[in-house]
């Protein structure tokens, strides 16, 4: 991978017991979305702030930007890749229109999910997802971008409704 664009920091370490590694990821979730909001646009970014029993003491927006889905069971799986990028978020949801980044909208398939703001960055094979709301945005989800998910992406793009 090509070196990081200069407004983007260093991708995260991820040496350490399974724990420590949590505990380093919450620490960049708390410090970007929960001390200080994101703004895209001029508005707030808010998350699913929802504690539960599953949770571990951890709002599950977080649990959704450093685990994936795992296809073959009702679960999530840890995601290293997805993960490492997490410092990523903030300054990507921030500065949309940076020349490295592919910013668009994009009309879902499902009604409920309405039109999402797509902040592609391409090169480096990362992309968050906002959805939009009257005064505000909800982050959907961010991740690493495998092969697989470039070919979507790139047809999203190509099916964007601006800008």
């Amino acid at each position: 991978m090509p070196d990081n664009p200069d407004f983007l920091p260093p991708l995260l370490n991820l040496d350490g017991t399974y724990e420590e590694i949590m505990e380093r990821l919450y620490a960049v979730f708390r410090r970007d979305f929960i001390e200080r909001r994101a703004i895209h646009l001029g508005q707030n970014v808010t998350f699913n702030g929802v504690i539960d029993e599953r949770s571990q003491g951890k709002v599950n927006g977080f649990w959704h930007v450093v685990e994936r889905e795992d296809p073959t069971e009702a679960t999530r799986l840890f995601d290293h890749e997805r993960a490492k990028r997490l410092p990523w978020a903030k300054p990507i949801m921030e500065n949309p229109h940076h020349k490295e980044i592919k910013f668009f909208f994009y009309e879902e398939t499902d009604p409920r999910k309405g039109i999402r703001h797509y902040i592609w960055l391409e090169k480096y094979q990362y992309v968050v997802i906002l959805q939009r709301k009257p005064s505000y945005y909800v982050w959907v989800t961010a991740f690493y971008v495998d092969s697989w998910k470039t070919k979507d992406l790139q047809k999203r793009y190509e099916r964007r409704i601006g800008p």
